[in-house]
């Protein structure tokens, strides 16, 4: 087996896209939950605090040079800080909306990516690829029924949400296999907790003990998504795995319905029905394609 063909492995691409994305929506749910009583802050630094502090605790194992071992610590800084951007508007978005509307509206990320890959990336993107994310979209456009309903400013956060993330997303990937997985979520962390602890400040009380257990969950959660998603960029392209982030509506649909007892209506059903099909038959075209195109594909990307 060739590097690049070992390099290019869309089944466990998707299989640990997949879990990141779980770890992302089950941190929401508990975000949510958490905002009814504090900041969002302060969620927001806890969340990035707890994943700085496990990073810690393994620091004297892997020594500072794993920490900082890098080449692009500028490059990565600038990615961690795309990143928090995204988490601070979601956060604020989701106390005020149901989680399977700001699910169905994030799902502009992939759709954004896929079309910045070309750009950037200089990725291709097949026609029946490029089709399957256009029926996603639609899905998703169903499920929002534009002009049907009032838009608030949790709608145009969860929007500016997408743009961050696309652009966090295509970051992850031109990073490449150059920087260790532990050095780039290290300068995630870090550069997460100096952005929020500028908005602590007039934020109110600090968390009460009770309330850290739920707050290290969600850091923790944190962690394991970011490190998955980095996992999975790696074995694959950017634009094949940008669909697979539609798992979100059924764990947020899911939630809704377990922990806020809200459930999405037909319409919504129906697009989140037409958006996960879109990424299965994403999947599906991946499968088939020959182990010489797949080694070709591997080895395309950005070294």
């Amino acid at each position: 087996m060739t590097g690049a063909s070992h390099h290019h492995r869309p089944a466990l691409a998707i299989s640990l896209i997949v879990a990141g994305f779980t770890c992302f929506s089950t941190m929401d749910m508990l975000v949510k939950q958490a905002g009814e009583t504090l900041p969002i802050e302060q969620i927001t630094f806890a969340r990035y605090a707890v994943h700085f502090a496990a990073l810690l605790t393994v620091a004297p194992l892997l020594g500072v040079k794993a920490l900082f071992g890098g080449k692009r610590l500028g490059f990565l800084a600038l990615r961690g800080g795309f990143l928090f951007l995204s988490t601070i508007l979601f956060f604020t978005a989701i106390t005020q909306l149901p989680l399977a509307e700001a699910a169905a509206i994030t799902f502009l990320a992939p759709i954004l990516t896929v079309g910045l890959s070309v750009l950037f990336l200089k990725e291709v993107v097949g026609i029946r690829r490029w089709s399957a994310v256009a029926f996603g979209f639609t899905g998703i456009l169903v499920i929002l029924r534009p002009g049907l309903q009032e838009l608030a400013p949790a709608h145009f956060m969860v929007l500016a949400t997408a743009f961050f993330f696309a652009v966090f997303t295509l970051m992850t990937r031109h990073a490449g296999t150059q920087t260790p997985v532990v050095a780039t979520t290290f300068l995630t962390a870090l550069t997460g907790i100096v952005g929020s602890t500028f908005l602590l400040p007039g934020s109110g009380d600090l968390p009460g003990p009770a309330d850290w257990p739920l707050l290290a969950v969600i850091g923790l959660l944190a962690l394991a998504a970011e490190c998955l998603l980095i996992a999975g960029y790696r074995y694959a392209a950017a634009s094949l795995l940008a669909p697979f982030q539609y798992v979100q509506m059924l764990w947020a649909t899911f939630f809704g319905w377990l922990v806020f007892s809200t459930l999405p209506d037909l319409w919504t059903c129906i697009g989140a029905v037409m958006v996960i099909g879109a990424g299965l038959y994403i999947w599906l075209r991946e499968s088939r394609i020959r182990p010489p195109l797949a080694a070709a594909a591997g080895a395309s990307g950005p070294k």
